[in-house]
């Protein structure tokens, strides 16, 4: 078990005892768990940080990807670790916001709209906003609208739909 798992088993055994006593294996569930928190705060790191910039230094690029780690280690935890009293499984609460998440459809939609209309394009700040509603970046959102087709470019980057999709689960799930 990492310490990610470790911190979250601390955390549900203070505040979930009934909850904790529950699972048929706690070691196990912690130890999946604080591997899923490990790979959602590294996926989410990498994506807070960036790419490299140019003329960047050693100490500014190790500032950058430092800062990036805690920032990420704040949401998934706060996200996912810190439930105050958990009452679905990790994977059945998945489930239940999958079939109530906003869909794909809208991203497309929205897209459509504005090359249909290139005065509808949004300004910096509401595409940033765009961006962080959908966990994307704006400069995905940029290249949705200027993709000839949105369907067919949302559907050739699927893995980061998907990763977009699992950061958006972990900042609703309380």
């Amino acid at each position: 078990m990492n310490r990610y798992g470790r911190l979250a088993m601390d955390h549900w055994q203070r505040w979930a005892p009934n909850r904790t006593a529950e699972l048929p294996d706690p070691t196990e569930f912690f130890t999946d768990l604080g591997a899923q928190i490990q790979s959602q705060v590294s996926d989410l790191a990498r994506l807070l940080a960036g790419p490299d910039r140019a003329r960047e230094t050693y100490m500014e690029k190790v500032a950058r990807l430092q800062s990036a780690i805690r920032a990420a280690e704040e949401v998934v935890m706060a996200q996912l670790a810190w439930m105050p009293q958990p009452e679905l499984t990790l994977a059945e609460a998945r489930e239940e916001w999958e079939q109530t998440r906003p869909s794909e459809e809208a991203l497309i939609s929205w897209a459509e709209r504005i090359q249909d209309c290139p005065d509808l394009m949004p300004s910096t700040a509401e595409l940033e906003d765009k961006a962080t509603e959908w966990a994307l970046s704006p400069q995905f959102l940029t290249s949705l609208v200027e993709a000839e087709i949105p369907r067919k470019f949302l559907a050739e980057n699927q893995p980061a739909m998907a990763e977009a999709a699992t950061i958006r689960f972990l900042r609703e799930v309380r």
